[in-house]
């Protein structure tokens, strides 16, 4: 059974963006961070200073539950997709929303650290 998306060009196409970035995310983390045995700074306040340190595990963690969340927005768009499509563009839309957040997420802890 194919999905109704896939039927849909412009949410195949905002669908595959956002995969696309989130992949992109998760290559330049995985270089970034492969090696890194010490503390890496996950959060920093500009009046505080550093507010959050992790490892590389963390980092890891954004980056699978943007895949997740994507997923889980993937199914409920492709669900809702015959009865309200204007809702599955919402998903569509959020979920590439998601990964630019995701990737502007994962470049700050880069320059960061």
């Amino acid at each position: 059974m194919v999905a109704h998306i896939f039927k849909d060009k412009n949410l195949r196409l905002i669908f595959s963006a956002a995969m696309v970035v989130l992949i992109i995310t998760a290559v330049v983390g995985y270089f970034k961070f492969g090696s890194v045995t010490e503390k890496i700074i996950v959060h920093f306040d500009i009046f505080k200073g550093i507010d959050v340190l992790g490892n590389k595990r963390d980092v890891r963690a954004i980056i699978i539950y943007g895949f997740i969340v994507s997923a889980i927005n993937f199914f409920l768009a492709d669900f809702l997709y015959e009865r309200e499509r204007f809702l599955s563009y919402i998903f569509s839309f959020a979920t590439l929303f998601l990964s630019l957040l995701i990737l502007t997420v994962i470049s700050v802890i880069i320059s960061k650290n």
